[in-house]
């Protein structure tokens, strides 16, 4: 699966919404002076028609690509005499792209971000690289680096850890050395390939911080005063004619603890390590202070020997030590062409996602982790994901290095780009069967004798059995709802059920999520619902009251509006479904 197949019709606008916005949106400053205007405005019209050049500092393509890319026109000011813009006109004074259309675009691109942004502010990242990665092009190093770098600056806590098997096998070849055999998913480290070890990791550390040192273009941060705030290099202090202070602080250091993997199955590990523990505290410490913190390949022992570890071992055990909110995996060409699916759900059962076995098998890579990427690079990147998701992470995911802007587009829009794994929120979600009869009537039961739901027989509870979807946990049922199709792309929820035990635990937004996607693939387009007591709830995700239920006209059929009891005088609610890419009940998180 390419990048280019992944996307279709609302995603590449979304994408190239982002990546345009990324590219203009450190603007020039306003033009006032006529002479900057006159200049402005030849500079406009000698490029009229024409495209970006290759040599672009905007272009994704280039090589020199900088963290922070702005565009070198001027901006025309506008006219005091001019008539009141009307759409995209209204932002013509804004050099943030090369065509105002696109304008508003962005407007609302941020506006749909604007939750997200919200959501994971403060949260704690770990961002994982593979070593064919940072040795790998240029570009595709510098964008990704663009990414974090923002990521960083919109209040995220990030901890980036380096995979170094690439840059091992260059400074060996260098060297003059074979390439060193691998086993188990480990490299077997002689004393000639810990030399290699150490200047790989050492020269990917002093490239990743270079390239994350970038600094604002003067004009960028001058509009809004930002080049005037500078950093005395004495005590760190704020004051005019000190430093500015570098976009990204970046930190490393003596972070993993290691021990000699020592004799496996006859196999002399000599000097790699495994990873004993994290200093999570340190790094806390860092973070809190808004700095990037990098971890690489290497390992200390109690006695101070250094030790090549696995950057993926390094990656699960900091997501675990450090309680991360997300563990961010990227990846190439090789998991592309596995066509993983958007959200991998994890039961407790141990089953997991198996490449090539057409769906979700019992495999022992979610077991037994991958500790390096020399055995198989397309099992490590999902091995890696699994297991930090089943170790405690609430979710992680797996991004295409390759495609430009993917991780914001994973992070920042509801659809997403990449493969979420998590623990299975749609864990026991199914569709009722007669033998689930008895069990339904119980559930009814207690909020029918409150008058919360109305009062259904048996023989009617039978008769819709195909609609109910329930929730059965260790063979008990604990949660249901019904989905009716009343014609006309129109399905009415009710018989809404979640024993009161376990409403902390998001069972009826897993619910409602898993009812709506149901109705998605029935071809439903809204969905209605009559409650009396429960319209709050239904309201926060996303209903809205159209009145009393049996004074509305126009929304619910005539054969339905007949049946309504005007005495409960129950509240309509609407809701109009999202529409897009359908799947089975419980195949993606959201929608």
């Amino acid at each position: 699966r390419t990048s280019g197949e992944r996307w279709c019709g609302r995603k590449e606008g979304l994408r190239d919404m982002y990546l345009q916005g990324r590219r203009g949106l450190a603007a020039g400053p306003k033009c006032r002076d006529g002479a900057w205007r006159r200049r402005a405005q030849g500079q406009r019209a000698s490029t009229s028609g024409q495209g970006r050049s290759g040599g672009d500092r905007g272009d994704p393509g280039s090589e020199t690509t900088p963290l922070h890319p702005h565009t070198d026109e001027g901006v025309v000011d506008a006219s005091p005499r001019r008539k009141e813009p009307t759409g995209s006109e209204s932002y013509s004074h804004v050099n943030v792209m090369s065509n105002s259309e696109d304008i508003p675009k962005l407007v609302s691109f941020f506006r749909q971000a604007s939750p997200y942004i919200g959501q994971h502010f403060g949260k704690t990242f770990v961002v994982m690289l593979p070593g064919y990665i940072t040795e790998g092009r240029h570009d595709v190093l510098d964008r990704v680096l663009q990414d974090v770098a923002l990521l960083q600056n919109l209040g995220v806590r990030l901890c980036l850890v380096l995979g170094a098997t690439a840059s091992i096998d260059r400074v060996l070849r260098q060297m003059g050395e074979a390439e060193v055999d691998f086993a188990g998913g480990y490299r077997v480290t002689s004393k000639v390939a810990l030399q290699a070890a150490r200047q790989a990791a050492g020269a990917m550390r002093i490239e990743i911080e270079s390239r994350l040192s970038k600094f604002f273009p003067a004009g960028t941060a001058r509009r809004h005063g930002y080049n005037q705030r500078r950093v005395e290099a004495t005590n760190g202090t704020t004051a005019p004619g000190g430093h500015l202070r570098p976009p990204v602080r970046v930190v490393s250091g003596n972070f993993v603890m290691a021990t000699h993997r020592g004799v496996v199955e006859g196999v002399n590990f000599d000097h790699t390590g495994e990873v004993r523990a994290i200093w999570a505290d340190a790094i806390a410490q860092h973070m809190e202070q808004n700095q990037v913190v990098l971890l690489d390949n290497l390992g200390y022992t109690e006695r101070g020997e250094v030790l090549n570890c696995s950057s993926f071992e390094v990656a699960r055990k900091a997501s675990s030590a450090l309680k991360a909110d997300k563990l961010i995996v990227y990846h190439g060409e090789d998991v592309a062409s596995l066509s993983l699916p958007a959200w991998i759900g994890l039961s407790d059962d141990g089953w997991c996602w198996s490449p090539g076995g057409g769906g979700l098998e019992n495999a022992e890579l979610a077991k037994e982790p991958t500790g390096g990427i020399g055995a198989d690079s397309k099992v490590a990147e999902l091995s890696l994901a699994i297991q930090a998701c089943r170790e405690g992470v609430p979710r992680t995911h797996l991004i295409d290095a390759y495609a430009d802007g993917a991780l914001f587009l994973e992070l920042y829009t509801r659809d997403g780009f990449g493969t979420m794994v998590s623990k299975d929120l749609y864990e026991g979600m199914r569709q009722a069967t007669p033998a689930d009869l008895d069990q339904l009537l119980l559930l009814l039961q207690p909020l029918e004798r409150v008058g919360t739901l109305i009062r259904r027989s048996e023989d009617e509870v039978r008769a819709d059995l195909e609609g109910f979807t329930v929730i059965e946990r260790e063979g008990r049922l604990i949660g249901c709802s019904l989905l009716k199709d009343l014609g006309g792309s129109v399905g009415e929820i009710s018989a809404f059920v979640v024993q009161e035990e376990f409403r902390t635990e998001h069972r009826g937004d897993a619910l409602l999520d898993f009812v709506e996607q149901r109705a998605r693939g029935l071809g439903l387009e809204t969905l209605v619902l009559l409650t009396t007591r429960t319209g709050d709830w239904f309201s926060a995700r996303g209903f809205e009251s159209r009145g009393t239920a049996y004074l509305t006209r126009g929304i619910l059929p005539e054969h339905r509006l007949r049946e309504v009891d005007p005495r409960r005088e129950s509240m309509l609610f609407v809701k109009e479904l999202e529409q897009g890419v359908v799947g089975p009940p419980g195949s993606r998180i959201g929608y």
